[in-house]
C-alpha cells in the first residue's frame, strides 16, 4: 500500500488502514454511550416505561446510566486479563458479540428491568471495547505516529455519539406509534458487527506474539507495519522486532499479576498516573452534559426538539476537534496539553454555573445562549486537549507483559469517574442545581495541578523506551530514526524531549 510522510517519516497505508478498521470497537463505544442521551430526551421512551410519571423518576434514570457504568467496569477489568491471556484479537471479538446481544435486547425491551439488564451488558461490551481498541492500536502503531493513529480512538467515539445524536434526533420526528426510541438502540449493533466479522483479518498485536513465543508471525507483522520501498531491508521493522524481543525476555521473569500492579513500585507509578489520566477526563463532567444533554438545555429554556439538536450539534463539534487532538499529540506532546484541556474545562464549568444560576429557568435569552456557549467551549477544550490524549497515554505507560491489565486499570478510572458522576447528577441536579457544576469545576483544577507536578511526557519514544521513565531496566533502546540500536546499561533513564 501507499506511503505517506508524517513528520518527515514514512507511514504506511496499511498501517492507518488497520487501525482504522478497529476504531469500529470506538465507534461502538461511542454509540451505545452516547444513545442513552437522546432516548432519554425521547417523549415516547419516557412514556412506555413510566418515566414522565413515577415518583423516583431521577433514580430509575441514575440506574439506567450507572448500570451501563457498573458493567463497564467490570468489562474493562474482565477483559484486560482476556488480551493478555488470548490476544488482543480474540479478546475484540468476544466484546463485539457481546455488544451486538446487549443491544438487540436493548431495542426489544419491553419492561424496564429487561431494558436494565441489557443496558448492563452493553456496559460490559463497551467496557472491554474501549480499552482494547487503544491498547492493540498503541501496539502497532510506529513510534512517530502513535498519537495520531490511537488518536483516532477518540475521534471515532465522537463519530459514534455524534451519529447516535443525530439518529436520536431523527427518530423523534417519526410516527410510530410510541416505538421511534427502539430503532435507534438497535442500530447499535451495527457497528460491533462488523468488528466480529472483520477482526481476524488484521493481525494480532506483535508484542503479544513475542510475549506468546510467536517471533515469526511477529516479525512479519512488523515487516508489513513498516514496509518502506525507499528501505528494502526494512531496518525499522527489523529495529522494532529486536527491541521488542529483548525487552520481552528481560520483563518474561518480572512480576506479572494483579497484585504486582499495587506492590511493585514502580507499577503502582503506573498504576495511579493511568487511573488518574482517564479519571480525569471524567471529572470534567464532559460525560454528565453527554448523558443528560437535552435536560440541561430543556433547563437554559429549550423545547424538546431544540434541546436533542442543539445535544446533536455539540457532539458534531466534539468529533472536528477530537481529529485536531489526533494531530496535536504527535507535535505537542501529551501532558501540557491535557494540562491545557482542563484548565479550559475549568473556566468553561465556571461560566455554565453562572448562567444557569442567573438564568436558569428564565426566558432571558442572552443568558441562556451564553449558557450553551459554555457548554460548547467545555467540549472544544475537552475533545480538542483530553479525549483522545487520556486513551493514548494511559495506554503506552505500561510495559508488553502487564499492558492488558495496567490499561484495564487506566480505563478502571474513566467507568468509576462516569458511574460516580453519571449516578449522581440526576439527583444532584434536582437539589443542588447549579452548584453540581462547581463540584466538577473543583476536581478538575485539583486534576490540572497534579497532571502538571507528577506526569511524566512520553512524545516520540517508543513503549519500550517509555519504560525508563518509571525507572525499568531498558534492554534495546532504539535511536530517533528506529533504524539503528543502542545497547542501554541498566535503569538508564530515556531522555525526554524538551
Amino acid at each position: 500500500m501507499a506511503l505517506i510522510k508524517f513528520r518527515g517519516k514514512p507511514l504506511s497505508g496499511y498501517n492507518i488502514l488497520i487501525i482504522a478498521f478497529a476504531t469500529f470497537g470506538s465507534i461502538t463505544y461511542g454509540y451505545c454511550s452516547a444513545i442513552i442521551g437522546s432516548t432519554l430526551g425521547q417523549p415516547s421512551f419516557l412514556h412506555y416505561f413510566g418515566l414522565d410519571t413515577a415518583s423516583n423518576a431521577a433514580a430509575l434514570t441514575g440506574a439506567i446510566n450507572g448500570l451501563f457504568q457498573g458493567g463497564g467496569l467490570i468489562g474493562t477489568l474482565s477483559f484486560g486479563a482476556v488480551a493478555d491471556k488470548f490476544g488482543r484479537c480474540k479478546a475484540m471479538f468476544l466484546a463485539s458479540l457481546i455488544a451486538i446481544i446487549g443491544g438487540g435486547l436493548q431495542a426489544g425491551s419491553v419492561h424496564l428491568a429487561m431494558y436494565l439488564v441489557a443496558r448492563f451488558l452493553t456496559g460490559l461490551a463497551i467496557g472491554g471495547l474501549v480499552m482494547l481498541v487503544p491498547l492493540w492500536q498503541s501496539e502497532v502503531a510506529p513510534p512517530h505516529a502513535r498519537g495520531l493513529l490511537v488518536g483516532l480512538h477518540g475521534v471515532s467515539i465522537l463519530v459514534g455519539y455524534s451519529s447516535s445524536a443525530w439518529v436520536g434526533f431523527g427518530f423523534y420526528f417519526v410516527n410510530a406509534d410510541g416505538a421511534q426510541w427502539r430503532p435507534p438502540l438497535a442500530i447499535q449493533c451495527l457497528p460491533p458487527l462488523i468488528l466480529a466479522c472483520g477482526v481476524y483479518f488484521i493481525p494480532e498485536s506483535p508484542r503479544w506474539l513475542i510475549d506468546n513465543d510467536q517471533h515469526e508471525r511477529a516479525e512479519a507483522v512488523l515487516q508489513r507495519i513498516y514496509r518502506d520501498p525507499s528501505d528494502p531491508d526494512n531496518h525499522a521493522a527489523k529495529a522494532e522486532f529486536a527491541q521488542i524481543r529483548a525487552q520481552v525476555e528481560l520483563e518474561r521473569h518480572l512480576p506479572s499479576s494483579w497484585a504486582s500492579l499495587f506492590t511493585v513500585p514502580h507499577y503502582r507509578k503506573r498504576a495511579l498516573i493511568g487511573f488518574t489520566t482517564l479519571l480525569a477526563g471524567q471529572l470534567t463532567g464532559t460525560s454528565v452534559i453527554n448523558n443528560y444533554g437535552p435536560s440541561l438545555y430543556a433547563a437554559l429554556g429549550h423545547g424538546a426538539s431544540a434541546s436533542l439538536a442543539l445535544s446533536a450539534g455539540w457532539l458534531t463539534e466534539g468529533l472536528v476537534c477530537n481529529a485536531i487532538n489526533a494531530v496535536l499529540l504527535d507535535y505537542v506532546g501529551r501532558k501540557w496539553l491535557m494540562v491545557t484541556g482542563l484548565i479550559g474545562c475549568a473556566i468553561s464549568l465556571l461560566g455554565v454555573s453562572i448562567m444557569v444560576a442567573l438564568y436558569g429557568g428564565t426566558t432571558n435569552k442572552g443568558g441562556n445562549s451564553a449558557g450553551v456557549f459554555f457548554l460548547y467551549l467545555h467540549l472544544t477544550f475537552y475533545a480538542t486537549c483530553m479525549d483522545a490524549s487520556t486513551y493514548v497515554y494511559g495506554s503506552e505507560i505500561w510495559p508488553t507483559h502487564l499492558r492488558g491489565k495496567g490499561f484495564a486499570i487506566s480505563c478502571a478510572g474513566l467507568f468509576v469517574g462516569s458511574l460516580t458522576l453519571l449516578e449522581a447528577a440526576p439527583t444532584a441536579f434536582e437539589t443542588i442545581g447549579w452548584r453540581f457544576y462547581l463540584i466538577m469545576m473543583a476536581f478538575t483544577i485539583i486534576c490540572a495541578i497534579i497532571f502538571a507536578l507528577f506526569f511524566p511526557e512520553t512524545k516520540g519514544m517508543t513503549l519500550e523506551e517509555i519504560s525508563a521513565l518509571f525507572d525499568d531496566e531498558v534492554a534495546i533502546e532504539a535511536s530517533s530514526d528506529t533504524k539503528t540500536l543502542s545497547i542501554t546499561s541498566e535503569k538508564e533513564k530515556v531522555k525526554t524531549e524538551a
